[in-house]
């Protein structure tokens, strides 16, 4: 990651949160894939901040969270400076072992830490953003004590060596197993395009407001799919990632990149096609599943891209009658 020192104008300030806007997308889910490579309720720490005994994965889950806001945060201040906010990403990496896994998380928090605590704001330059990634340091900092808490436990449970979860062979020639992994790159890209959208038209709240919604609704999704995945003997992939002879798999693309520069009336109709897509992918995986857990969790997803069509149906109908 690229330091900067000093801040004394805006294009520097814009250069520093397109850095971390690049860091903060690539471990959002960089620390979500993580997670759900790794078994639920097995592995437990002493949380140095929460002060309790914590899972591994829960946290984990909840710090990529963290930085889903970070991002958030990041790309409303660049709106505000006029900027069109980057969606490219640091490299996101998974190793074959759990520990070196946490051991990299550590350290991407260590580093960016370094990064908004070391930048100087010369005379008070833009004491809002400064203050804005100072506070995100503070989160950063409580992330990586978190991480090292869990690396310690490992150690002293004699797990330094347990392996990530592998995808059985027989799994992963399912046909529902096949489409829900088409179904998560699905909501990847719809998470990220929401998010674009709402910080494009971050300027009209109510819309703004409506689109993130969506979009976290569609994190939810990718979220809760990344566990039945896990159910199904399989596990959430890496979009763009190529293994090396040590299974060390790497990513610069784990998520699009770039979306095009849409008006209001034209955004609104791709996500509708886009919603209208998925919901067909998530009835084709209803239909393959066998009643229970699974199936009714399939479901619960479909209803809500449901409920995503309705809403973007209105809004774009409303959309052409006032800028038609």
């Amino acid at each position: 990651m690229e330091k900067i020192n000093k801040v004394f104008n805006e294009p520097e300030v814009i250069k520093l949160l397109t850095i971390a806007l690049e860091h903060e997308w690539a471990v959002s889910l960089e620390y979500l894939i993580h997670a759900y490579s790794m078994p639920k309720a097995r592995f437990f720490y002493l949380d140095p901040v929460l002060a309790i005994s914590t899972d591994v994965r829960a946290q984990v889950i909840q710090v990529g969270i963290d930085e889903m806001y970070h991002s958030l945060q990041l790309g409303i201040i660049l709106r505000q400076l006029g900027e069109i906010p980057t969606f490219k990403t640091n490299e996101v990496i998974r190793y074959p072992q759990i520990i070196d896994n946490l051991r990299r998380d550590k350290l991407t928090e260590d580093v960016v830490a370094e990064l908004y605590q070391a930048v100087d704001f010369p005379s008070n330059n833009f004491p809002l953003i400064k203050n804005m990634v100072r506070n995100i340091a503070g989160d950063e900092v409580r992330h990586s004590r978190q991480f090292e808490a869990m690396i310690d436990s490992l150690e002293a449970l004699g797990e330094a060596e347990t392996r990530i979860f592998i995808p059985s062979e027989d799994a992963e020639n399912k046909a529902e197993v096949q489409l829900l992994h088409e179904i998560m790159r699905l909501e990847n890209e719809l998470m990220h395009r929401y998010l674009f959208y709402a910080l494009l038209f971050s300027d009209h709240q109510d819309l703004f407001q409506r689109l993130f919604k969506n979009s976290i609704n569609h994190m939810r999704h990718w979220d809760k799919n990344s566990g039945l995945l896990l159910k199904l003997g399989s596990v959430i992939q890496i979009e763009g990632a190529e293994k090396d002879e040590a299974g060390v798999e790497k990513s610069l693309t784990p998520m699009p990149a770039s979306y095009p520069l849409l008006d209001r009336k034209e955004a609104l109709q791709a996500l509708l096609e886009a919603e209208k897509n998925l919901a067909r992918r998530y009835e084709e995986l209803w239909a393959l599943l066998d009643p229970g857990e699974i199936k009714e969790q399939i479901a619960l997803h479909l209803a809500l891209n449901r409920e995503h069509v309705f809403t973007q149906e209105w809004l774009l109908k409303n959309a052409l009658q006032i800028w038609s």
